[in-house]
């Protein structure tokens, strides 16, 4: 951002796929604040408890202590009048109030620095990221390596039997994907795998249970 005058807030967006370094820029942005003297409230979705209760934990590790809220107007009640900075990881979890919930609190003079998913494991806009995006005055777009040929990734690719749309996990459900290597129906294709799997499988069973008589 450029310097700002005045007691002026403002939105920052952190988007991009799994592994591409979102939580892990979201706590440094918070950190340097922390490090200014800066009043600073982080929150993350009560639905995302993969590594810590109590913290935002970036894959590589990193950890700042934060706050769990079922949605935006949970945020909007939490955060103090003195609060200066607002972190909020996971956004795309929070509902679709978030983006209003976010203008307030920079109309309200708070720089709010949002990290989420912009698109969904089909590859499709991730709502309510992409009117965050519309909204924000700065956007940082940042980049996986794909797990299949080491090219930029920019895909979420599930690869576990799930077609719903929040299937919280990390590694072993989820991998980086480049434009390329990324298979849109690859859930779909592993839950009819599992279907004809077990269909060809209930045939043998109950043959197995008729010679038992």
């Amino acid at each position: 951002m450029d310097i700002v005058k005045g007691n002026m807030g403002w939105i920052e967006v952190i988007v991009g796929p799994m592994f591409s370094g979102k939580s892990e820029e979201l706590i440094r942005r918070l950190r340097r604040a922390e490090i200014g003297k800066q009043r600073v409230q982080i929150f993350k979705p009560v639905i995302d408890q993969r590594y810590s209760k109590n913290g935002i934990v970036s894959h590589s590790g990193l950890e700042i202590s934060s706050e769990l809220v079922r949605n935006g107007a949970e945020i909007l009640e939490k955060v103090a009048p003195r609060t200066e900075v607002v972190g909020i990881d996971e956004a795309q979890f929070l509902g679709d109030t978030i983006v209003a919930d976010c203008a307030k609190l920079a109309e309200l003079g708070k720089r709010v620095i949002v990290a989420g998913l912009d698109t969904d494991f089909m590859g499709r806009p991730f709502e309510p990221m992409p009117r965050l995006l519309a909204v924000a005055e700065e956007i940082t777009k940042l980049l996986a390596i794909c797990m299949r040929c080491g090219n930029p990734a920019v895909h979420t690719q599930r690869i576990v039997a799930s077609e719903e749309l929040i299937v919280v996990g990390a590694g072993g459900m989820y991998e980086a994907r480049c434009r390329r290597c990324f298979e849109p129906q690859l859930a779909h294709q592993i839950i009819e795998e599992q279907e004809k799997r077990g269909a060809s499988n209930a045939p043998a069973a109950a043959r197995g249970m008729r010679s038992a008589f």
